[in-house]
């Protein structure tokens, strides 16, 4: 096991030392801070003979894997991200995903992505080599991120038992490293083969997949509309309807929050950005719709984040 902590290091080092550490012991990336306040960030990674597994911690910070840094760090692995606490954008090459706690993200650590905390992070990590991930997906390839639901705590075991389990596992294994590691890794193995065989279906929660991944593509086109992520979806409008009211929301309320959820990802990583310009962006026609939508549902403007962020 390996710890490291930002606590001892000069405040004008840390990012430096924070980016050496993640390159060496988990994914390279590029970090900058949101504040002007001092980095605060702490890493535990276990590793075992194909699997690694981290828990992070961290102050509000933006991580990068550029193309660049993806040639310098490459890694053969798939990462899986689970949110403890902390809300964060990411973005991928085809869009934007807003993750809440209780919400994990698989994606291909060799393709580019940025990731955004603005009040800081709490979370588990847990690579897989890319080769096992095929093995395990029967030789279908992770082109975009997959979105999972999973307990945080005692009682309900989440949307998906599998990853509760799977985050259970690494958060245990991590306080108790010294627990027989074939044992832990096979586990692990296991329960990702049943959470991947859920992401690579054909059932209903594949098709409710399958139309946000279309709303995370598309959330900036202002003609997006319920027939063509039902197409996306291979369901029916009614269908999609239907999916979407056993999350308890309609279509047109996840559309309108996922682009004022991605809108408030940009007003805190672009804050000279003009508003207007953020809005089009994020699919609203009109900038001071999109300012009324946005206060009502964050209690503040757009603007008044913007400076927010830049003080």
């Amino acid at each position: 096991m390996v710890h490291f902590t930002t606590a001892q290091i000069p405040a004008g080092h840390r990012i430096e030392y924070w980016e050496s550490h993640n390159a060496k012991a988990l994914i390279g990336l590029d970090i900058r801070t949101l504040e002007n306040t001092p980095l605060a960030a702490e890493e535990v990674n276990l590793y075992f003979p194909a699997l690694r597994f981290a828990g992070v911690k961290g102050s509000s910070q933006i991580v990068e894997r550029s193309a660049r840094i993806i040639a310098e760090h490459p890694t053969g692995d798939v990462a899986m991200f689970f949110a403890l606490s902390g809300e964060a954008f990411f973005y991928h090459s085809a869009g934007m995903i807003m993750l809440k706690p209780g919400q994990a993200v698989l994606y291909d650590a060799d393709r580019p992505f940025v990731r955004g905390f603005a009040r800081g992070l709490r979370e588990l990590v847990l690579t897989i080599p890319r080769e096992e991930y095929v093995r395990l997906t029967r030789g279908k390839p992770l082109k975009e991120p997959v979105v999972f639901d999973f307990a945080t705590g005692s009682g309900s075991p989440g949307k998906d038992p599998a990853a509760t389990s799977l985050a259970s596992l690494i958060n245990s294994a991590l306080r108790r490293p010294q627990d027989d590691p074939h044992r832990v890794e096979q586990e692990a193995f296991s329960l990702m083969e049943r959470l991947l065989a859920r992401a690579v279906g054909n059932d209903r929660d594949s098709a409710y997949r399958r139309a946000m991944q279309e709303i995370e593509r598309r959330y900036a086109d202002i003609s997006l509309g319920r027939a063509q992520v039902a197409l996306a979806a291979g369901v029916s409008e009614r269908q999609l309807s239907r999916l979407f009211a056993a999350q308890g929301e309609t279509f047109a309320e996840h559309l309108q929050t996922h682009r004022l959820q991605a809108a408030e990802a940009l007003l805190v990583s672009e804050p000279r950005t003009p508003v207007a310009e953020i809005a089009r962006r994020c699919g609203f026609t009109s900038p001071s719709h999109f300012s009324r939508s946005f206060k009502a549902r964050t209690g503040v403007t757009p603007l008044e984040l913007q400076r927010a962020t830049e003080a």
